[in-house]
C-alpha cells in the first residue's frame, strides 16, 4: 500500500491545473501552511493520505475526460476557474 503522495508531481499537476498553492490546499480541505508542509516532505496521516489520493484522482480524472484546462478554461479568470472546477470535482463523489 503507497504510504506517500509524491508531491513532485502533484505540484506538476496543480500548475498544469492552473491553480494556486491556496487552492490546490483549499481543494485538499486543509490550511496552506499544510500544503506547503506535504509539498517540502512532510508525511500525511492516514486520513489525510486516504482523502489527498482521492482528490488527485479526481483532479487527474477530469484532466483525462474534460482536456483540463480548455482554452475557455484559460480565458476564466482564477476565482472562474476554481469554481468550474470544483464543480466538476463534486461528479466524481
Amino acid at each position: 500500500m503507497q504510504t506517500t503522495l509524491n508531491f513532485e508531481k502533484i505540484e506538476v499537476l496543480r500548475r498544469h491545473l492552473m491553480l494556486t498553492t491556496t487552492e490546490m490546499a483549499e481543494i485538499f480541505g486543509v490550511s496552506r501552511i499544510t500544503y506547503y508542509n506535504w509539498v517540502n516532505g512532510t508525511p500525511l496521516r492516514t486520513k489525510n493520505l486516504t482523502h489527498a489520493k482521492k482528490v488527485v484522482r479526481k483532479l487527474i480524472a477530469i484532466v483525462k475526460q474534460f482536456n483540463w484546462p480548455t482554452e475557455e478554461v484559460r480565458q476564466l479568470d482564477q476565482k472562474q476557474r476554481l469554481e468550474r472546477l470544483l464543480a466538476l470535482m463534486q461528479q466524481y463523489t
